[in-house]
């Protein structure tokens, strides 16, 4: 058996791309015309990230990306790297040595994933083929070089022949096999294909080439009758909650607006009970929903839709996508003890699975985004310098502000809400009848109604009790009219406004509520106001935690959450501000710890200016995928603190504050504090 296979699934975006596959394409058929070596190459292929291709052959499976530069080209290991003096472009907001790293250790994770035997993939190089003839300058480190290569189209084949990977020996069964799993099937291209195998009795055109190339077996009507079964019992694992219809919803938005179809059929499935069925066609899932797309010629349009929703499209067959939603599931091959194994280096690596991040990306419920776009005309247009005051805006400025910023607080609060909540210490001393709400400086009130869907989750027919604070008058009146229109009869709420601004210290000094005994307290991004507008100094996030917390509940919680940019004043970035300030504040305080992040917890004598960055993303009608970056900080009395963390293995812990960075491996990511430790965690997970 030798020669190649090419595959795409779905055509390219740009006219580059798909000029550039297909002289790749004319190259490698001419290449293996009458070679032994039998190879694999996949266009436009999604494996948990987008890549432009993926090549399989006995001594190697390489991720290839594709760029439309030609001329001198500089490749550095750290900032931008550039040709003819201009910056290529690697990604979103990313160097291309950041997105290649991404893109390489993904696929490395994915194809665990997917079952291929690890010693299969403990190298899998990434390419990079320039469409162009460069000149290259190799600023790499030896590192980087060893799994990261370059090349141009006119010497791509010599590139791809050099390429080996010592434990990587896939037998020509053995790539069929692996293109089989990736379910390459439908996608094949004859044109540009010339494997030679044992021909087959039938038409190529009338079998499945994989199965053809493995054993040619004619289909017997009992074995399509079983497929057909498999394909029919998905109905039986569509799952109909709140969860699942406001997906259902916003997919069929999508679909209309990006592929611009009218006749499909969308279903949201139950993962753990849709497993097996998934597993008869070689998928494994991972996540708690399944999305199911039926339509006609749909399984071309995989690489559009995903670029558009942001996760891994895949078809089952032609006529047939799915992708995965929701918070991970638990799965036989999980790693329990989050303990890295101690030949492993404590280098950071984007590939260790052990990390069990908070969950950070949710939809806008389907009736409040209705509510917002429909009856209250929003407007989605991100404008981050005009709305980073928000006391004065008027009616128009409303608008923008509900329809851009309003979704991010529902998902930023949502998701920090719903990771506490699943904290059995902390759920029973929060059931009771009525949990007690103050929101100061609420805007439209997007982190309220965060709140209340969280609770609304995990501590149903609770009365929520709420005070909500805020100097726009026309933003309060937005969200009376929200918090009253929500139309889960399991959540009883009562909402009192009121209209206070805050012009000096004196005024901070003075603030009073009625009460002292709030479960949740709210400080959403009002903080960086104040220092701003220098109504308060820069430890004002001291001084609003003092005066804050001493209205909490014995059992309660201050959730201060803000933006990351700099302030102009101080020269510092509202992280650092807020974690310099807080710490001295809690150090200082007889009865108020940290809870979150656990960094700060478990180091509370710590005065570093470190900036923390949690990103989270909403999707709605009018954004996919909307994110957001802010920094957020979680306090509530000692006893409270050291009845949820007994029993917390908090030694020898490695604390992620960033996300983000910890992906693109860069050190910033991790707590100074506890770099020389062996067991990484998410810092900001209270569910250890």
């Amino acid at each position: 058996m030798g020669g190649l296979l090419t595959f795409r699934v779905g055509n390219f975006d740009t006219t580059a791309e798909r000029e550039q596959f297909r002289f790749l394409c004319e190259q490698l058929k001419t290449h293996y015309e009458d070679s032994n070596e039998f190879c694999v190459f996949a266009g436009n292929y999604n494996i948990g990230c987008e890549l432009d291709a993926l090549f399989i052959k006995k001594d190697a499976i390489i991720s290839i990306e594709f760029k439309n530069y030609g001329g001198n080209v500089v490749a550095n290991e750290n900032g931008e790297w550039t040709c003819n003096g201009k910056i290529i472009k690697g990604g979103s907001r990313k160097t291309v040595l950041q997105q290649a790293r991404i893109n390489h250790s993904t696929v490395k994770k994915e194809l665990k994933v997917l079952g291929v035997v690890k010693n299969q993939i403990k190298d899998v190089p990434h390419l990079i083929i320039f469409h162009q003839p460069i000149e290259l300058e190799n600023n790499l480190s030896a590192t980087n070089r060893s799994w990261l290569h370059i090349t141009d189209s006119e010497h791509f084949i010599e590139k791809l022949d050099d390429i080996t990977c010592p434990h990587t020996d896939l037998a020509p069964l053995g790539i069929v096999k692996l293109a089989e799993t990736l379910n390459l099937n439908p996608f094949y291209l004859t044109e540009f294909s010339n494997a030679t195998y044992d021909k087959p009795a039938e038409p190529i055109e009338k079998i499945e080439l994989i199965e053809d190339i493995k054993k040619y077996e004619p289909h017997t009507e009992e074995k399509k009758q079983k497929k057909k079964e498999v394909m029919l019992n998905f109905d039986s694992f569509v799952v109909e909650d709140e969860n699942s219809i406001a997906l259902s919803n916003f997919v069929k938005r999508i679909v209309k607006l990006s592929l611009k179809l009218d006749n499909f059929t969308v279903k949201v499935l139950d993962s753990t009970r849709a497993s097996s069925s998934f597993a008869a066609h070689g998928i494994r899932l991972t996540q708690e929903y399944v999305v199911t797309i039926n339509a006609d010629g749909i399984g071309e349009h995989c690489a559009k839709l995903a670029k558009f929703i942001n996760h891994a499209v895949k078809a089952i067959s032609p006529s047939t996508i799915f992708w995965e939603e929701g918070e991970r599931i638990a799965t036989e091959s999980d790693n329990s003890s989050g303990v890295v194994e101690e030949h492993q280096s404590k280098e950071l690596s984007n590939t260790n699975s052990n990390v069990c991040f908070r969950k950070s990306k949710t939809i806008l419920p389907h009736w409040l985004d209705k509510k917002i776009f429909n009856d209250h005309q929003a407007i989605y247009a991100p404008e981050h310098e005009r709305y980073e005051y928000n006391l004065d805006l008027n009616e128009e400025e409303l608008k923008v502000y509900l329809g851009t910023y309003f979704p991010r607080s529902y998902a930023e609060m949502f998701c920090i809400a719903d990771n506490l909540l699943q904290n059995k210490c902390l759920k029973k001393t929060l059931e009771q009848d009525e949990i007690s709400v103050l929101d100061y400086g609420c805007g439209t009130g997007g982190e309220i109604l965060g709140l209340i869907t969280a609770i609304g989750r995990h501590l149903p027919h609770t009365k929520i009790s709420i005070t909500a604070i805020d100097g726009n008058d026309g933003a309060l009146a937005i969200l009376k009219d929200l918090v009253e229109c929500n139309p889960n009869k399991n959540i009883q709420v009562e909402l009192t406004t009121f209209s206070q601004t805050l012009g000096s210290i004196e005024d901070v000094e003075k603030l009073a509520f009625g009460k002292n005994d709030y479960h949740f307290i709210l400080c959403d991004k009002m903080v960086c106001e104040l220092i701003s507008k220098e109504v308060l100094p820069i430890n004002a996030y001291a001084i609003m935690a003092k005066k804050l917390t001493a209205f909490l509940h014995e059992n309660g919680l201050l959730i201060m959450l803000d933006v990351t940019t700099k302030d102009e004043h101080s020269g510092y970035f509202y992280p650092q501000l807020m974690n310099n300030t807080i710490n001295d504040y809690v150090c200082k305080s007889r009865t108020i710890e940290t809870l979150l992040p656990l960094s700060c917890a478990c180091h509370d004598g710590c005065r570093d200016f470190c900036f923390m960055q949690q990103t989270f993303s909403v999707s709605h009608s009018h954004k996919s995928n909307d994110e957001s970056r802010v920094c957020y900080r979680v306090l509530c009395k000692k006893p409270l603190k050291t009845a949820i963390m007994q029993g917390m293995e908090t030694a020898n812990l490695i604390h992620v504050i960033h996300p983000t960075k910890y992906k693109q491996n860069d050190d910033l990511a991790i707590c100074s504090r506890s770099k020389n430790n062996k067991i990484i965690i998410d810092s900001f997970n209270i569910n250890l």
